[in-house]
């Protein structure tokens, strides 16, 4: 059985904040402990803000969260409208990789088992395994 949660946000800055703890939430009804949650809701936070911050396009604006949940592993991804960036190393080992920005690639490979981007970065796949006490939230 896979479980979802769908959204798409206007870029206000506000909405990352709302769809941050709408992926927490869902990540709690999915059975992650409270730790993991917590690790998830950073690196989403991320995610999103990046959304927010470089997701405006001449044509339109936002983001949208697909999250899904098989039982075992957590994929939230993130989707904005933007022009997108150039590949980051995935070295893993430095957690400055443009000395004017912020730690949100680091921190979301380091709190997350996988990390994944595609149309030059429009699109952010964080994967995460439950691996914590197993909470049964979800509905048979």
């Amino acid at each position: 059985m896979s479980t979802t949660y769908r959204a798409i946000f206007t870029s206000d800055p506000r909405n990352a904040s709302l769809a941050r703890r709408s992926i927490a939430s869902f990540a709690s009804v999915c059975g992650f402990s409270e730790e993991e949650v917590s690790d998830i809701r950073l690196a989403a936070g991320e995610a999103l803000g990046n959304a927010v911050e470089h997701g405006k396009s001449v044509r339109s604006s936002g983001f949208s969260v697909h999250c899904t949940f098989d039982g075992e592993q957590l994929v939230v991804e993130v989707r904005d409208n933007g022009s997108g960036f150039a590949a980051v190393p995935d070295d893993g080992a430095s957690p400055l990789v443009d000395r004017d920005r912020g730690m949100g690639i680091f921190l979301m490979r380091r709190l997350m088992d996988d990390v994944s981007y595609s149309h030059n970065g429009t699109l952010v796949r964080l994967a995460r395994k439950r691996h914590g006490e197993i909470q049964e939230n979800l509905e048979a």
